[in-house]
């Protein structure tokens, strides 16, 4: 089981970022079928934990199971819509969810970042989870039929929800200073 800690709200991140133009050898890759180099340059915070050492933040109850399970057969219905399968919701990956939306109500933001600067990847790692890759949708709309039209609505979301390669999904929601911050992360299995 993955393990939980409620002393503070800390997670991880790791980041990267691509730059055109001079790098060292060491760090040029070629850009797709070009042979025109392209510098990978990571951006992560060094001085940050090993993920699965990482503690995630304290834990606000969701509402209701009702708004939970509403996100889930809307997120499925799009999917199924356009002939992709359904997303299988696993508890780990809603603990990572929750964590994220109830770390997003108390700082008072909308965000993918953590607190402390973390990002999806990692919480994903400290909830215990081997995926191959991840993402995380956010919003603070009143109900989730809305909040997934909005996602739905902007492409680059639209995109994450309808993608093939995420095979299993966690949805979390915290209702707090009038609001409701949503969280949803999607990833699939390497094992």
């Amino acid at each position: 089981m993955f393990r939980t800690a409620y002393a503070a709200p800390f997670l991880t991140v790791t980041a990267a970022a691509l730059a055109l133009g001079a790098c060292s050898p060491d760090n040029l890759a070629s850009a797709g079928d070009s042979s025109q180099a392209v510098g990978i340059v990571p951006i992560a915070n060094q001085s940050l934990p090993d993920p699965i050492e990482q503690e995630l933040a304290p834990i606000c109850s969701a509402p209701n199971a009702a708004l939970i399970e509403q996100v889930q057969q809307q997120l499925n219905t799009e999917r199924e819509a356009r002939g992709r399968k359904p997303l299988k919701f696993k508890e780990n990956l809603t603990f990572a969810a929750q964590s994220q939306a109830c770390d997003m109500a108390t700082m008072g933001r909308l965000s993918v970042v953590g607190s402390n600067g973390s990002s999806v990847v990692h919480r994903v790692r400290a909830v215990e989870y081997g995926a191959c890759s991840s993402a995380q949708l956010i919003g603070r709309a009143g109900d989730g039929f809305a909040q997934v039209a909005a996602w739905m609505a902007h492409d680059p979301d639209e995109e994450i929800i309808v993608h093939n390669k995420f095979d299993d999904a966690g949805v979390g929601v915290v209702q707090m200073g009038g609001s409701y911050w949503w969280s949803v992360v999607m990833a699939d299995s390497c094992g």
